[in-house]
């Protein structure tokens, strides 16, 4: 967290160290319930999905909103 923050200082990664302990508390999802009453299956793996995310995060993905605006990195 300290690298991410002095990085983030000066601007070499898009990312705050907020964002960082956000998702290290983030809920883990049990979908067990999903699957039984609604035979739900995911579309994609966990990795499928944070390989996306990241990828989206690389080119800047994002809307026209202000807060979802994208900004490419790296």
């Amino acid at each position: 967290r300290t690298a991410l923050a002095a990085a983030w200082r000066i601007h070499a990664v898009p990312a705050s160290p907020y964002l960082f302990d956000a998702v290290l508390r983030l809920p883990v999802l049990d979908c067990a319930r999903a699957h039984d009453l609604l035979g739900w299956q995911p579309a994609r793996t966990a990795r499928e999905a944070l390989e996306s995310f990241l990828s989206g995060v690389r080119r800047g993905a994002g809307e026209e909103t202000a807060p979802l605006a994208g900004k490419q990195w790296g």
